[in-house]
Parts: C-alpha cells; structure tokens; sequence
C-alpha cells in the first residue's frame, strides 16, 4: 500500500495478524527484495560472527570423522535443516506473532534448528579414539556453552522487545504458552490459520543453508 505521506508517528501495537487475513510478503521495500551482494554489505562483521566463521573453518580444516559418530551427527544436520526450512516456511517478519508450524511448539524455532546443526557438524567432525577428534568434541561443547549462555540471551533481550513494540499483548499470550527455547510436545492451537509456504522459504533466502550444510559434511566426511 503506498501512502501519500510517509507517517512518522510510532507504530501502534498490532494484535496477530495471523488470525485474519495477512499481507502480501516480504513488504515492498524490505531488504529481503535486495540481492546477494546488497543483503551481504548490509550486514555487519562483528567480532563474534568473525569469531563463527573462524570456528567453522577451522571445524572443516581439522576434522577426524569415525564412520559411526559422523553417520550420527550427519542425521542430527540433516534435522536441523529441516526444522530451519519448516520454520522460514511459516515466518513473516515483523508481520504478525507467528504461532503455526514450529512456533507452536518454541518460539524460536530458527535457533533450535541452528543448535541442531551446530551439534551435529561438531559430532559429525570428531571421535573419541585420538587427541583431535576429542578436541573438536571439546571446541563444540564450548561452542554450545556461548550459544546458550551468551548469545541466546542477548537475541531474546533485543528480538523480544522489539516483537512487543509491534505487536504487543499478542507476544505476552504466544509466551505464556509456549516455551523460549526446547519445544513442547503438543502445539499450541492459537486460531491462526497459516500455512506453510515455499515462496516464504524463499523469500527468507532459507535455501542457501540446507546446500552450505551438506557441502559442510561432505568436506568433513573427506577429512
């Protein structure tokens, strides 16, 4: 929708738009419509996302897989990446409290999908039967360690309250019955009625990680 007047006031708290009718996405000016090479500069290089892509070179560079652990880990990624599909499958950012898919069971379903992967590149990569197999075991611990920690508990700060200015009451009720993190079995019935969808997935440009993924465990397998 195009306004004759851009309106600078502070947007009003929205109840869930999930239970009416939702909005055409990504909006119109969202940088999600942007290419590769303008999302990439927009994003900032910080010292803890320089710090993850040291840590995941240096996986590649020194893992010692043992057929059994990286069969495991390798299934433990593959989950991950499915999970992180069917949760871009149902989000809409900064449209509506999303409550359907994976967000009826965790609010942050994106993360578990994250930790999953993590986890299982990590196994998939070491072994208990030397010195750096081990190592790896120990570096993914402490990685795990940060994870929740550290970097969990800052995102919540900074998402959580962000998701109350939009949206207001709406976030309180989604929280009140589902968890922050680990899922519950039963999902939660809101009423909304949304479903997933592939153009979601793409327009969150999801597909990427499934395909980093696998090329992450090929090259640990040939390790």
């Amino acid at each position: 929708m195009t306004h004759a007047k851009r309106d600078t006031s502070r947007p009003s708290p929205r109840r869930n738009a999930g239970k009416g009718a939702h909005r055409i996405y990504p909006d119109e000016n969202s940088m999600q419509n942007a290419d590769l090479i303008t999302r990439l500069r927009a994003r900032r290089l910080t010292p803890r996302v320089l710090l993850a892509y040291v840590a995941a070179l240096g996986l590649l560079l020194f893992a010692a897989p043992w057929p059994p652990t990286f069969a495991f880990g390798s299934v433990i990624v593959v989950l991950g990446l499915l999970l992180r599909i069917w949760t871009f499958g149902h989000l809409r950012k900064n449209q509506n409290v999303i409550t359907t898919g994976p967000y009826a069971h965790t609010r942050n379903p994106a993360y578990v999908g994250s930790a999953l992967v993590m986890t299982g590149l990590f196994i998939a990569a070491g072994n208990p039967y030397d010195y750096q197999g081990l190592a790896i075991w120990m570096a993914g611990i402490a990685g795990l360690y940060v994870f929740f920690r550290h970097y969990m508990p800052r995102k919540y700060r900074r998402e959580y309250g962000k998701l109350r200015e939009l949206f207001g009451p709406a976030v309180d009720e989604h929280a009140a019955h589902v968890p922050d993190f680990f899922p519950r079995l039963t999902p939660w019935r809101s009423g909304d009625t949304q479903r997933f969808s592939w153009a979601c997935v793409r327009a969150n440009h999801e597909l990427i990680w499934p395909v980093a993924g696998i090329v992450a465990l090929i090259i640990i397998g040939l390790g």
